[in-house]
């Protein structure tokens, strides 16, 4: 029978059917792997950006506690002239939010935010505080974040 015979060759032709079916299961799970790690990508940069945009907030308004919640429990800020437990950094906040003081205008910028695990990102870039009188502290920092229930918090700070 010629039908019988014609899928006869194509049966013969398309002996590696399962191999092919195989080979576009793990095309699709790449794609969709691809797509989850642009999701979560766009996710953490998308947390992290609103993270350093409340930090300004907070810093504007003079909120300490606010202010204090955007660090880990077990963070540690190192530089070239010390290196500090979270104890110490809200010391130092505590001093530059006292009363009446000029604690300037904080902004970020040109920040670069790369995933490093689920709950592990870092985050580089630039920090200025600008202050009434026109002076201006600017510095450039690489801080680790860990993702907590609360959202993300900074746990070492390279400035």
């Amino acid at each position: 029978c010629l039908i019988h015979s014609r899928n006869a060759k194509w049966r013969a032709g398309n002996t590696s059917k399962g191999h092919n079916m195989k080979t576009f299961s793990i095309f699709l799970a790449l794609i969709m792997l691809v797509s989850i790690s642009s999701a979560v990508l766009a996710d953490t940069e998308t947390e992290l950006r609103a993270a350093f945009d409340y930090l300004e907030q907070v810093w504007e308004e003079g909120d300490l506690d606010a202010i204090r919640g955007h660090y880990h429990s077990d963070f540690v800020s190192y530089s070239d002239s010390a290196e500090l437990n979270l104890k110490q950094r809200v010391e130092d906040f505590e001093i530059i939010m006292e009363e009446g003081k000029d604690r300037g205008v904080l902004e970020f910028s040109d920040v670069q935010i790369r995933p490093l695990d689920d709950d592990l990102a870092l985050a580089w870039g630039r920090t200025q505080i600008s202050f009434k009188d026109g002076t201006e502290l600017n510095s450039s920092f690489s801080s680790v974040y860990r993702k907590t229930p609360f959202g993300w918090s900074v746990i070492f700070t390279h400035n």
